[in-house]
Parts: structure tokens; sequence; C-alpha cells
């Protein structure tokens, strides 16, 4: 998915919020704001939102001497969504369909994100799947009919918080072989290694780090980025599963089948989906 210009003010937007989680100093908050918008003036909108994305936080982590900007929400979101685990697991065992319900939760822990402008209630969200909020029919067949039939099965994560929803999902797929791929570096509030231990899924899947890891992750998997390790499991693995608006807009017109699950939450993200802000997506690029 290409960049466009509705992007710009997102990506101001978020670099305001990041340099004002690094430091209280408006000077360097300035600062950062001048290098950012100096940086799109020659942007190629060829390129993916998440390949500008790379840049743009780059520039912030590097101007604010801050590793990770987002560290103290990232540890909000893990926490809370481990306290809600409990209730999510029981939520799957009770239901008719416990894989169907896991694939609901886990695209529904994708609102648990610090990477767009529209933010949503996670809790009223979980309300609604259990009310019965339905995902599309025919790639959920397909879904199914494709985990039935494989053996392994790469995972491409997204946030922290979220992670604890993939579980759910991790756990209703544990006969498979799982790998399950994080960001070798802190990027917004993406997982890393350290968060997958943390919710406990290095217990039921190989986790390893996506990219190459020379200090620049992006908020998606972009393939000409992405580790040795990373290419040779997307290129083998029978099932593909990519979590997250970055991931599609990253993957969507990758030549091998992979089949997405994110909430529809920027409108140009739901524009290339053809559906509406909010709407929980299931959707197979083949």
């Amino acid at each position: 998915m290409k960049t466009y210009l509705d992007c710009i003010p997102c990506f101001i937007s978020q670099s305001l919020e990041a340099s004002r989680m690094a430091t209280s100093d408006e000077n360097i908050q300035l600062k950062v704001l001048r290098e950012v918008m100096k940086y799109l003036q020659n942007l190629s909108f060829e390129g993916s939102p998440p390949e500008t994305s790379r840049e743009v936080h780059y520039i912030i982590k590097s101007i604010t001497h801050s590793k990770d900007p987002y560290r103290h929400v990232k540890e909000q979101a893990n926490n809370v969504a481990r306290d809600l685990f409990p209730y999510l697991k029981k939520i799957v065992k009770n239901s008719k369909d416990p894989l169907l319900m896991a694939v609901k939760l886990a695209i529904t822990g994708n609102v648990i994100d610090f990477g767009t402008m529209n933010r949503f209630n996670v809790e009223e969200m979980i309300d609604a799947v259990v009310k019965g909020e339905e995902i599309d029919q025919w790639s959920y067949k397909k879904f199914v009919k494709k985990i039935g039939n494989v053996e392994n099965v790469l995972y491409i994560a997204d946030n922290t918080g979220e992670i604890f929803f993939d579980k759910l999902l991790l756990e209703e797929l544990k006969e498979k072989k799982l790998t399950y791929v994080v960001k070798a570096n802190p990027i917004i509030n993406d997982a890393t290694v350290e968060d997958a231990k943390f919710a406990g899924i290095d217990k039921i899947a190989e986790v390893i780090p996506g990219d190459i890891g020379d200090g620049k992750s992006a908020p998606g998997m972009l393939l000409k980025h992405a580790s040795k390790e990373f290419i040779e499991c997307f290129n083998s693995a029978d099932a593909v599963i990519a979590k997250g608006q970055g991931n599609y807009e990253a993957l969507s017109d990758v030549d091998r089948e992979v089949f997405f699950l994110l909430v529809a939450k920027c409108p140009l993200v739901a524009q290339d989906l053809e559906t509406n802000v909010g709407k929980l997506i299931l959707k197979v690029n083949k």
C-alpha cells in the first residue's frame, strides 16, 4: 500500500506525541518536528507508510536520545491485557466455535495501537465480539481450510498488549509448528522479543525478530529490511498470518498468500479494504 497525502498530518502528529513521551523539553520537541517536516518535504509517495515511519521514528529517537519513547504505555498495555487474559480465555473456551472466537478476539486486540490517530475502547470492542460481531465468512472458511491442512504457521505480530490476544489464537493452533515474529528494535508500541516473552508466547511458539536489527524498525514487516531468517520462514511457511494495519500496508502486495487480521483504524486503510473504520477484518490477499 502506497503513502498518501493524508498520511502526512498523521506522521507529524505522531512525531509530536512521541517526542512528548520522550522529553518535556519543548525546544527538543520543536527540533523533532522541524527535522521530521524537513524529511517529509522530499518524501517519495511510492513507498508504504511503514517505510516512512521507520525513518520518522529514527529521527525522533536520535534527537530525543530515547531508545523507546513509548516504553511506559507499552508496559501499561501489556499489564492491562495480561489481566484481561483469563477472561478472554474463558470466552474462547465457552464459545460454540473456539477457533472463530479466538480469531475475532485476536483481531479485536489490534485496537491497542498508538500508531494511529483514531483510538478505540478495547473493552467495548470485546463486548461487541461477544454479542456476535461478525467477520467475513468467505475469508474465515478459507482460513479454516488452510489451517486444517498445514504443519507450520508464521504469525507476524503487531503491538504490545495485543500480543495477549494473539496468544488466544496461537493456543488454538498449538498442534502446529508456530513461529512468532516481532521487531528487533522498539518502534511505536510494536512488540519485541522481550514483550513476547512477557506474554509467555515463547512457550508455545518460536519467537524471532523479523528485521535486521540495524537500529531501525518499522511498524510493519518490510521485506527489504527483513532478516535472512524471516525471509526463509516467510517463503517456506505453509501459512502466514499478519496482524495489524502496518503489516497490511507493508505486505498487502506481496506475491504469496497472507491472511491479514486487523481493525481498520485509518480511513485510507479502510478505503483500500473497501470497508468502514472500526470494522474487524480477516482478509486473504490471494
